[in-house]
């Protein structure tokens, strides 16, 4: 009887550790942070350090370039502070927004580009409409699309606006994915490229 149990026990360990075999995967990436990106044809999904697959297969997850140890570029999707980019095709125009570790959308599409969190905070760029006239024939309003810069929090509220607009883009921005011309220097501090190429330095 004694023999049959530990017979049973490790039966169950044995099918149990077969149930979590991943197969058929084309790439394996190293672990970023608690997670390692997987991917099989063109989808990509995580798993843990316990090898389980805790997001699975997808197609809208964005890849990050990295340096592998030898000095080469790969690119594969990562969470940063709970955090992975999205994207997602509407109309003509890629959005982008944030899944959290359970593959929840938190932060929905919305953003032209977005960069990785970092400290807590990524940049955005977002469009947003200027009024500059009335045209009397028409009956409306003459509009100006522009492209601003922001910094956004976790859970996706505006924290600091980027003093960088681009005015009079197209209003379905078909032009590729727009450069964020910003970037962080340290925590909370941004270095913001101005109209004239020079560079400003933000506190937030």
């Amino acid at each position: 009887m004694k023999k049959l149990l530990i017979l049973l026990v490790c039966f169950s360990v044995y099918t149990g550790v077969f149930a979590q075999t991943l197969s058929d995967i084309d790439e394996v990436y190293p672990f970023h942070g608690d997670f390692a990106a997987i991917k099989k044809a063109n989808q990509w999904a995580f798993v843990n350090k316990e090898g389980k697959k805790i997001i699975d297969f997808r197609s809208d997850l964005v890849l990050t370039n990295r340096l592998n140890s030898l000095n080469q570029t790969i690119s594969y999707p990562v969470f940063n502070d709970g955090r992975c980019l999205i994207r997602k095709l509407m109309g003509d125009t890629y959005y982008y927004g944030f899944i959290n570790e359970k593959g929840v959308e938190v932060i929905k599409p919305q953003f032209l580009n977005a960069t990785n969190f970092s400290n807590g905070y990524a940049i955005v760029v977002l469009t947003s409409k200027d009024s500059i006239g009335f045209n009397y024939v028409l009956k409306k309003a003459v509009v100006s699309n522009i492209m601003e810069e922001y910094v956004i929090n976790t859970s996706g509220e505006l924290v600091k606006y980027l003093y960088n607009p681009r005015k009079n883009v197209p209003a379905n921005y078909k032009n590729g994915v727009p450069i964020i011309e910003s970037k962080f220097i340290a925590p909370n501090l941004v270095a913001v490229k101005t109209k004239n190429k020079k560079w400003e330095i933000h506190q937030f």
